[in-house]
């Protein structure tokens, strides 16, 4: 009993020495061992994954101090990534969120301190400060609307296409019949059917077009949460809807409108095929690797046949996501290590090559050294300058809107529901939201 009390000891001796040999003490090939601090980073945005993991390979061997893993979402949208993440007691180091932060802010930690806010343009940090306390990073600017191929909508018009022409819902009309004679296009416009595009960047039209009053349009939203609203009698809402289904009409897939992945959106926009996709600047690196010599705009989405109202000649203009630090399960030393990641990325000439030149993000700090020259990125900053961006109500969605009314837009695309059924459960999503 001795000899196997005594061998038993010895192979929990071996496994506490080679627990403590491990956390952040990793051998190298060498034989030597890492002090390296490991922190993980959640990034919602698949459509620049692979330049972002460069981007970590790039800063793990250019430093001794920290190492960076990216974490994918998995098939999951971002909320369910986290939110499974922090069940799981293992959250992220970083966390890209968006309107997420509502519910996860009291798990975050305060960035004030931090060199970048004072050099964070006015406003991009309004949405993230909690108690005083500025506990996220704004990620860049974006703005989203119907995006144009510049050659097509050139040979569709007979001359150079001028997006400042489409102000109604009946000239949106008349320059989809226009693209559709095209010889060489397949249809006029791709909608990709993804709940997110669907219900958050879509949808965004039909809130934040109400009004040009910010406390108004958000009184809307807490109007819908306590049913007070019928959206069958909101001219805007209506309005909305009725130019959503004048794009569907028009739609080059609506035979099977749910069957478009993301991928085929930037590949029917950039080669030509059709004219207009419904997305936003981050899809750049796709149209680019589809195109390189393509040109693209945006357009508004008009909500009405009256040019002067609220929104009909603007885009969605926004910081739609901010980098965040986990506060709860983070160690003192991944805590600094994220900061120093996070500063390396938006405060360093190699980082802001990477999120200007590598990811085409716009700069939202007054200290970068470069702007995007392509015309989509050239085409987002006039309308800024020209005071055109309308805001960005979907931050301000709960957790699961965009899914909920993602869905909900899916099912009138493929002709499940009517536009009575759509206004129907979108009042019953708001009444019910948690």
């Amino acid at each position: 009993m001795k000899k196997m009390f005594s061998t038993l000891l010895a192979l929990i001796m071996i496994f506490v020495l080679a627990a403590c040999s491990g956390g952040n003490d990793k051998a190298n090939s060498d034989g030597k061992k890492s002090d390296k601090v490991k922190i993980s980073v959640l990034m919602g945005k698949p459509e620049i994954a692979q330049q972002f993991e460069e981007m970590i390979k790039a800063y793990n061997s250019s430093q001794d101090e920290v190492e960076v893993t990216y974490i994918p979402l998995a098939g999951q949208n971002a909320f369910e990534k986290m939110s499974a993440l922090y069940a799981s007691g293992n959250p992220p180091t970083i966390i890209q969120m968006g309107k997420e932060f509502f519910t996860l802010k009291d798990k975050l930690l305060d960035l004030s301190d931090q060199e970048w806010v004072e050099h964070a343009l006015p406003g991009t940090t309004d949405m993230v400060v909690d108690n005083g306390k500025v506990k996220g990073m704004p990620v860049t600017v974006e703005g989203f609307s119907l995006l144009y191929n510049q050659e097509v909508l050139d040979k569709a018009v007979g001359g150079t296409f001028d997006p400042s022409t489409i102000k109604t819902r009946d000239q949106l009309k008349e320059i989809f019949d226009k693209v559709a004679k095209v010889d060489s296009v397949d249809g006029a416009v791709h909608i990709s059917p993804m709940d997110w595009s669907l219900g958050a960047h879509i949808s965004n039209k039909a809130f934040t077009n109400q009004t040009d009053d910010r406390d108004m349009r958000h009184r809307f939203l807490e109007e819908l949460k306590a049913g007070n609203v019928d959206l069958g009698k909101n001219e805007v809402f209506t309005g909305w809807l009725d130019t959503f289904d004048l794009v569907k009409e028009y739609n080059v897939e609506k035979d099977a409108p749910l069957a478009p992945v993301y991928d085929d959106g930037p590949l029917a926009l950039a080669t030509g095929k059709v004219g207009f996709w419904f997305m936003g600047n981050w899809a750049l690196p796709q149209l680019k690797e589809a195109n390189t010599d393509a040109n693209f705009g945006y357009v508004s989405f008009p909500i009405s046949n009256n040019p002067e109202d609220y929104g009909n000649s603007q885009i969605s203009i926004g910081v739609p996501s901010y980098w965040t630090i986990d506060a709860t399960k983070s160690s003192d030393e991944e805590k600094e290590a994220a900061k120093k990641f996070l500063n390396w990325m938006m405060m360093t000439e190699e980082g802001q090559d990477w999120v200007v030149n590598k990811f085409n993000f716009i700069p939202v700090y007054d200290n970068f050294q470069s702007e995007p020259t392509d015309s989509l990125s050239k085409a987002l900053m006039s309308y800024m300058k020209d005071e055109k961006g309308l805001e960005m109500m979907n931050n301000y969605y709960p957790p699961d809107a965009s899914k909920n009314m993602g869905a909900i837009m899916q099912k009138f695309l493929a002709g499940e529901i009517d536009k009575a059924g759509l206004e129907e459960e979108f009042e019953n999503y708001w009444k019910n939201v948690k």
